[in-house]
């Protein structure tokens, strides 16, 4: 019985060495900045005008840009193209200054020739109400989930699409938007 306990206790000493010796190397891929996002255009989506929010104001002095909804009640604007390289696990952080109550805000990805059922775009973050100057974080290759990497490969490129909900006024106020590699 000693025999074991040594055992499991040189066992478990050489797991949590070898595991606490792993370094992750974590490297900000891309940041935006609030006056690249106030130059993003509306949403480009299947149904002419249906979500083609705005962008409503920029604030220089506190640093945010807001998007405002479509008159459907949903609905924002796009980024220019980004390639997301999901072999390298990479977090996207959106910083929301502010999104006032009965407002929600998402984000999604409309990848470069997207397959049937993809049209919409693919949702890295859900509608949610999260606020006050704190990020939203999401890994997206484990959102995305591996049928993507399928389909699309480790590399997609593609639009991010940063979008309010909630009803025709309903807004959202961004700071930044990085893209984090883990790997």
């Amino acid at each position: 019985m000693k025999k074991l306990i040594i055992v499991f206790v040189f066992m478990l000493a050489l797991v949590l060495f070898v595991g606490c010796d792993k370094k992750e190397k974590w490297e900000v891929a891309q940041t935006i900045s609030y006056s690249e996002i106030a130059e993003w255009e509306p949403m480009v989506t299947p149904v002419e005008n249906s979500g083609n929010g705005s962008i409503y104001e920029t604030n220089t002095t506190d640093g945010y840009v807001t998007v405002k909804a479509a008159a459907d009640g949903w609905g924002g604007v796009q980024s220019g193209s980004i390639t997301l390289d999901l072999s390298k696990h990479p977090l996207l952080m959106v910083r929301v200054y502010e999104n006032p109550d009965g407002s929600k805000w998402a984000v999604k990805f409309m990848p470069d020739n997207p397959v049937e059922g993809h049209e919409w775009g693919l949702y890295l973050i859900e509608d949610n109400n999260f606020k006050w100057n704190k990020y939203g974080v999401v890994d997206v290759r484990d959102m995305l989930g591996e049928t993507i990497v399928e389909l699309y490969g480790e590399k997609i490129t593609g639009k991010i699409w940063l979008m309010a909900a909630g009803g025709p006024e309903a807004v959202v106020s961004v700071s930044e938007i990085k893209i984090v590699n883990t790997r």
